[in-house]
């Protein structure tokens, strides 16, 4: 694991998404869980550091896609962690309802992680999260609903340090042409990507000194830079 923030780390070597680990006097909390394969990883890594993969008391999903939810059963069913996630998002973890899909790569990318072996096969979504609520995690996490690449995707401020995780609302990169950059999420993985940069903008007036995305590196400003900045930079 590599140090981000105050309380922040990223899980290295993971397969899927970016997974990080938030350690405060709540216990260990994780945002994301990768694919399957990665919860074995994450456990591992967590022991290395010289922290007690037991005290893993909560678990928050951005979204719903299986490479951000592959770990989540295996996890949960091994230290019972609390899972939280968007109130809209929920029937999709728990598996009582099919993430709508737009395009073909979509309903490709679904047919997929259902055929993943101990990927995620229905977990109980135990708190159903709103917008702007707040999780004592970190010293305060404010709920930010962020959607259009899934209806329940979230994003996660905590505001004194200015530490953003914003899931795959925004990407460093492009996944699939290697192009560098901050851009927002790839239109074909988006259910509704015109949402998408108007669920940006609500983020428009936050100053981060770490913004935490669910795939590429973390961006990190020590002096913060406010998160309009960054916008307008990717549309010119």
């Amino acid at each position: 694991m590599r140090k981000i923030a105050q309380g922040v780390y990223l899980f290295e070597e993971l397969r899927g998404c970016n997974v990080y680990l938030l350690v405060s006097e709540a216990g260990l909390t994780l945002v994301d869980t990768g694919l399957a394969g990665d919860a074995r990883r994450i456990v591992v890594q967590i022991e290395k550091a010289g922290l007690d993969p037991s005290e893993l008391q909560s678990i928050v999903v951005t979204h719903a896609h299986a490479d951000h939810i592959g770990g989540l059963a295996g996890l949960v069913q091994r230290f019972d962690s609390d899972v939280m996630a968007h109130q809209l998002e929920a029937p999709f973890i728990e598996g009582t309802n099919k993430l709508p899909t737009r395009t073909k790569l979509q309903r490709t990318m679904t047919w997929l992680g259902d055929c993943f072996p101990g990927g995620n096969k229905g977990t109980k979504v135990t708190r159903q999260l709103e917008d702007g609520e707040r999780l004592d995690v970190l010293d305060g996490l404010r709920v930010i609903h962020t959607p259009g690449h899934t209806p329940g995707s979230l994003c996660l401020l905590q505001e004194e340090g200015g530490i953003l995780f914003c899931g795959d609302l925004l990407f460093n990169g492009h996944p699939l042409t290697g192009r560098g950059g901050l851009r927002y999420a790839p239109q074909a993985f988006s259910v509704d990507p015109d949402e998408v940069p108007r669920s940006a903008q609500k983020l428009a007036q936050v100053t981060v000194k770490a913004l935490c995305m669910g795939h590429g590196e973390p961006i990190v400003h020590e002096r913060g830079v406010q998160m309009a900045e960054l916008l307008k930079a990717m549309s010119d």
